[in-house]
């Protein structure tokens, strides 16, 4: 399940190269431990912007089976869109709060659109 927490937009401002939205999603996945079906929870961030040249692309990045309640999810969902956290920084801000410097599964993706 990937639910939109929010969007945050950022607008261009004098000297700023580009004016773009970031989209905060909530993840969910049934997993099974131990025998016994449990949902974990991640996150995704979705940047979308425009090149100078009027090229659109996105950037995303998902990071999945983090977080053991969707409370937590929340609150560190609610923490990136606060600072504007963007897909490139979302790993190293998730390594800095929960102290984990791998993460299983994840997905990152650059591209124009």
């Amino acid at each position: 399940m990937r639910k939109l927490f929010t969007t945050v937009t950022i607008q261009e401002e004098e000297g700023a190269q580009e004016s773009f939205s970031l989209d905060y999603y909530l993840l969910e996945k049934e997993v099974c431990v131990e025998d016994v079906r449990v949902n974990r929870f991640g996150v995704e961030i979705y940047k979308k912007a425009k090149r100078s040249d009027g090229t659109p692309y996105a950037e995303y990045r998902k990071i999945f089976d983090v977080f053991h309640t969707e409370a937590e999810a929340l609150e560190v969902l609610s923490m990136m869109a606060r600072n504007s956290v963007t897909p490139i920084s979302m790993k190293d801000v998730l390594e800095d709060l929960l102290g984990i410097v791998e993460f299983v599964d994840e997905g990152l993706l650059m591209e124009a659109v």
